[in-house]
């Protein structure tokens, strides 16, 4: 009875999250970062939500591993990118200027042998736009697929990040493959240096 009744939500899942496509939506909520020193506006993060019709804002917690199954990860990523980049548009047309905006990536998008063709139309100026690869998906530096598309992406101008480092698997001969323009420490590794004397260590 409870692997019927895993198989349906799963299933129900599935189906929502397709139709979640279908009808927009998945949406980017915008999380400002700072420089440290001056406070002064760097960039923006744009973090992919859902607008699910029934159970309200949710994260990628609750569709990713199921959009990794359905193989629609990639799609995904491309309607945060495509929105983003709008945004920061009308944003420059108010005068607000933001120096850079990142969207995390699934593994699947920078497998993919499309990512080049797929983003060679859309407004993306050199040194504007980031990727933001989770530590967590495994970086084998043997992965062709990935070392290319990091490369084509350097190419036009788009820097790689690693996010939550420290917590996953990257190893130091992937980073030199990969070689990313920035790591963002994972709070795990940073929260515990405000009240520890052995962490600043």
């Amino acid at each position: 009875d409870e692997l019927r009744a895993d198989i349906v939500r799963t299933k129900r899942l599935s189906d929502a999250v397709l139709s979640g496509l279908e009808n927009g939506e998945f949406l980017p909520f915008f999380q400002p970062q700072f420089d440290a020193k001056t406070l002064d506006l760097v960039g923006v993060e744009a973090l992919a939500r859902w607008e699910h019709p029934t159970d309200g804002l949710l994260a990628p917690a609750a569709f990713l591993s199921i959009a990794e199954e359905l193989n629609v990860a990639k799609l995904i990523d491309r309607t945060i990118l495509e929105q983003a980049l709008f945004q920061r548009t009308r944003w420059l047309a108010a005068g607000i200027e933001i120096p850079k905006l990142s969207v995390n990536v699934s593994a699947s998008r920078l497998r993919d042998s499309d990512l080049a063709e797929s983003l060679s139309g859309l407004p993306i100026q050199p040194g504007s736009v980031s990727f933001e690869l989770l530590e967590s998906i495994f970086l084998d530096e043997s992965d062709d697929s990935i070392v290319r598309n990091a490369e084509h992406l350097r190419s036009l101008g788009v820097d790689i990040e690693i996010d939550d480092f420290g917590t996953g698997y990257a190893s130091i001969s992937s980073l030199i493959h990969l070689q990313p323009a920035r790591l963002k420490i994972d709070r795990g590794l940073v929260m515990p240096m405000v009240a520890s004397d052995r962490e600043r260590q």
